[in-house]
C-alpha cells in the first residue's frame, strides 16, 4: 500500500518493510542481472518509482532531503534496488516540465520510466514532431519500464539546431519502451541487478509534446523541485545510493565483528583497537559526506524557492558534494572490507556485495573525480568547461 503523498516517514517505513522481500531476492537479482518482475512491481506499488512526480498528477513531489532518506533506505537493503528506484524517480521530475496533456499519459499510476541523459541520439524535425534515431548506454531499469527517454540533439535536416547563444538544442525524447530495442550487454561487477543495458531506436516518430528541452526549460508546475538546476539535482541523486550501500556495509561489519574471532587471535574482531578505529572512521566518512550533500543541495533549494537562479559557485559546491558523498561512501566500505579479512571475499558476505556496488556508483560521470576539476575551475573564476553544469 502506498504512503500518502509527501509523507517521508511513511515511505521510509515502507522501504524498511520491503527490505525483507528484497533480501530474499538478492540471489535472483545478481544472477538475472535485473530486478525480478515481482520486485519491480512491489517497488512500483509502494510508490518508490514516482517520488518526484508532481502533485498535480498525483505524485508526492518530495524535496531532496526526503528523497535522500527513502533512496538511502532502499539502497541499504540492496544497491541495485536503490539505484533503479532512484533512476525511475529522477525521470519523474520531467512531470514538472512537460505539458499536462502529455504528462497525464506518461506519468500515470504504475508507469515506470528509464533512459539516458547522454545526448547520443539524433532528432530530425518533421511536421508535428521528430524522427529520432540513436543508441544510448546505461538504460537502468529499462526492461521494466513503460516509457524510455533518449536524449537527442535536434537537427533541421542534417544541420544541428542551435539557439541564439550557439548552444545545441538538446531534448529528452520520451518514447514507449515497446518501440525500443534493448541490447543485452549489461555484464558487470557492481550494480548487476540494475539491468543497465544499451538501447536504440531507428527513425522513430516522437510527437512534439513528448520532446522536453533537456537542460534549459521553464517549469509548468509551481514546485521548487522543478526550478532546481536539473544537472545539479541529477548528480546529487546518485550518491544517495552510495550512502545507503555504505550504511549496509556498516550494518554487516558490525554484526560480523561481534561474532568473528580472526584466525590466530584469542579475542573477537570487535575487541581489537584497529577494528574499532576502522568502524569509527567509516561512520564519520558516511555521515560527513551525507551532511555535505544535504547542506549543498539545501542552499540551492533555498535559492530556487525564493525565485532566484542558483549561482555557478553554488552549483560547483553541489557538484563537489555529490562527488565527495560517493567517494566517502566508497572509502568507508573499503575500510570495512579490509577489516573483515578473508570473510569479505565470499559472495555469501554482504560486505562483498557492498564493495562491488559502491564502486560502481563512483564510476558514473556525475560522481567521478573529474567533478573536482569542474568545480575547482568555477571556484577559480573560470568556465566549468562543460555546458552541462
Amino acid at each position: 500500500m502506498r504512503p500518502s503523498a509527501g509523507s517521508v516517514a511513511a515511505y521510509v517505513e515502507a522501504a524498511q518493510k520491503l527490505a525483507v522481500q528484497v533480501r530474499e531476492a538478492r540471489r535472483d537479482i545478481e544472477q538475472g542481472r535485473n530486478l525480478p518482475a515481482a520486485l519491480a512491481e512491489a517497488i512500483t506499488e509502494a510508490g518508490f518509482t514516482r517520488l518526484w512526480r508532481c502533485r498535480t498528477l498525483g505524485g508526492p513531489e518530495l524535496d531532496f532531503t526526503g528523497f535522500l532518506q527513502v533512496i538511502e533506505e532502499l539502497s541499504r537493503a540492496d544497491g541495485s534496488v536503490g539505484w533503479c528506484a532512484m533512476v525511475a524517480t529522477v525521470w519523474t521530475r520531467l512531470s514538472g516540465t512537460i505539458a499536462e496533456s502529455a504528462g497525464g499519459e506518461i506519468f500515470a499510476d504504475g508507469s515506470r520510466l528509464a533512459g539516458s541523459v547522454n545526448p547520443t541520439g539524433k532528432a530530425v524535425a518533421v511536421p508535428g514532431g521528430f524522427r529520432v534515431s540513436g543508441r544510448w548506454s546505461y538504460g537502468s531499469f529499462i526492461a521494466h519500464s513503460h516509457w524510455t527517454v533518449g536524449n537527442s540533439i535536434v537537427h533541421d535536416g542534417d544541420t544541428p539546431r542551435r539557439d541564439a547563444q550557439g548552444a545545441p538544442d538538446i531534448r529528452f525524447m520520451i518514447v514507449p519502451t515497446s518501440e525500443v530495442e534493448i541490447i543485452d550487454n549489461w555484464h558487470v561487477s557492481g550494480l548487476r541487478g540494475t539491468g543497465s543495458s544499451d538501447f536504440r531506436v531507428e527513425n522513430l516518430f516522437v510527437p512534439e509534446q513528448h520532446a522536453v528541452p533537456a537542460f534549459a526549460v521553464e517549469p509548468v508546475q509551481p514546485g521548487t523541485l522543478y526550478r532546481m538546476p536539473p544537472i545539479s539535482l541529477f548528480a546529487a541523486a546518485l550518491p544517495c545510493v552510495s550512502i545507503g550501500i555504505a550504511r549496509a556495509a556498516i550494518d554487516a561489519f558490525t554484526e560480523l565483528a561481534e561474532g568473528k574471532t580472526p584466525m590466530g587471535s584469542s579475542s573477537r574482531l570487535r575487541d581489537k583497537a584497529t577494528t574499532q578505529a576502522d568502524l569509527g572512521r567509516a561512520e564519520a566518512l558516511v555521515r560527513s559526506g551525507r551532511a555535505f550533500l544535504v547542506e549543498a543541495i539545501g542552499e540551492i533549494w533555498q535559492e530556487a524557492e525564493a525565485g532566484r537562479v542558483p549561482s555557478m559557485r553554488q552549483r560547483a559546491i553541489a557538484r563537489l558534494a555529490a562527488a565527495k558523498a560517493a567517494e566517502a561512501s566508497a572509502q568507508a566500505v573499503d575500510l570495512l572490507y579490509n577489516a573483515a579479512g578473508g570473510t569479505a571475499l565470499f559472495e555469501s558476505s554482504p560486505i562483498e556485495r557492498c564493495f562491488r556496488d559502491v564502486h560502481a556508483t563512483t564510476q558514473h560521470i556525475g560522481t567521478q573525480g573529474v567533478n573536482y576539476e569542474l568545480a575547482g575551475r568555477v571556484l577559480l573564476g573560470l568556465d566549468p568547461g562543460t555546458p552541462r553544469f
